[in-house]
């Protein structure tokens, strides 16, 4: 599988995605420990992973 930086994915790959978007998560469930621009980069952030994430489930799929 590839993702947009042309390098392959691998299992570990997946793996610390799927460890940063539950890290990014729990930082968005307590966001009294963050500043205001600290939490609206972690719901951007993890937006963004989602997104890959979907991208490459998408590919998988075909």
């Amino acid at each position: 599988m590839v993702h947009c930086g042309g390098e392959p994915w691998t299992e570990d790959s997946t793996t610390n995605l799927n460890d940063a978007i539950s890290e990014l998560e729990a930082r968005i469930a307590n966001p009294r420990h963050w500043s205001k621009e600290e939490n609206e980069q972690n719901i951007e952030k993890l937006r963004q992973l989602n997104f890959q994430k979907q991208l490459l489930i998408d590919y998988a799929q075909k």
